[in-house]
């Protein structure tokens, strides 16, 4: 991020063609393992320096109104980061990560996720799209507590295709995230869309038995209806609402286990309690986001 914020002081008064060219020179050449098509996501058929002339300009579009934003939480994020680290070892002291974190521009490709980078997992976050979807309310301490737990999560849990293995990570990710910032809500906590926690739980029982009818499923179709980003406000379910129920299942099981055993444990061992979970969701629509 430092040095995007130096091409950007040098890039905001030139034209697009130029700006692209200083991209190329300031970052993408000097960053390659991760300006390519493979991390950030692109046509495999084609260089990265082919595509960014295309797609430089539409991202920018949308993000050149909260460029103020990024380049803040760029600032913020060099001075704070040691604390996020901190605050999630004294809960989990026994992470063993080497692997590298990246805080980009990612041109539109993600707001966090992992990726192999030189034969390794890299962490990444995108501060073009966390300040383009969280906005001014944009808080990075639970984000990175969310992804950072993926990371520590899969030092022990034995992921499958499945709804259940999903529901698990993210509903258990986004408590954590929850219990290490205790004032975190709304986007910062769930995301997009911002009306998600609201719709599930203003039919939850329904929502909460639709889910536990296909835990078992690895269609693809099932996981995107729970899990993947819908601007169709009309859905029969409320996009990314497995994070939410996720969540809320995740709270049930930490009134029996702590954090530490349920990020040890295996989803087999889990799975009925899991179901059950959702079986009092089913029946008790109390829960609140």
């Amino acid at each position: 991020m430092p040095a995007f914020d130096a091409f950007w002081q040098k890039a905001q008064a030139q034209d697009e063609a130029a700006q692209v060219k200083l991209f190329q020179q300031m970052l993408a050449d000097r960053y390659p393992e991760v300006y390519n098509n493979n991390v950030l996501g692109g046509p495999t058929d084609k260089t990265f320096a082919e595509v960014l002339p295309m797609r430089y300009p539409k991202v920018q579009k949308m993000v050149l109104p909260k460029m103020e934003l990024v380049l803040r939480l760029g600032k913020q994020i060099g001075q704070e980061l040691p604390r996020y680290e901190a605050s999630f070892r004294q809960t989990f002291p026994d992470l063993d990560y080497r692997g590298r974190i990246y805080f980009i521009y990612s041109l539109g490709g993600f707001d966090g996720g992992t990726r192999t980078i030189g034969g390794q997992q890299a962490l990444l976050f995108g501060l073009d799209m966390i300040a383009y979807v969280y906005g001014q309310e944009a808080d990075p301490a639970p984000f990175f507590h969310h992804e950072f737990f993926h990371v520590y999560h899969s030092q022990f849990f034995d992921r499958n295709e499945s709804v259940a293995s999903a529901l698990w990570r993210e509903g258990l990710a986004t408590y954590v995230a929850k219990a290490l910032n205790p004032s975190a809500d709304g986007v910062n906590l769930f995301g997009l869309p911002l009306n998600t926690p609201a719709r599930t739980q203003a039919d939850l029982p329904r929502y909460a038995r639709e889910l536990r009818a296909v835990l078992d499923s690895e269609k693809q179709e099932d996981y995107a209806r729970y899990f993947l980003g819908s601007m169709d406000e009309q859905a029969a379910t409320p996009a990314r609402s497995g994070y939410y129920l996720g969540y809320l299942v995740a709270e049930k099981l930490a009134k029996r286990h702590s954090l530490q055993e349920l990020a040890h444990a295996k989803l087999a061992q889990l799975r009925p309690e899991i179901e059950q979970a959702l079986r009092e969701l089913e029946t008790s629509p109390a829960a609140k986001p």
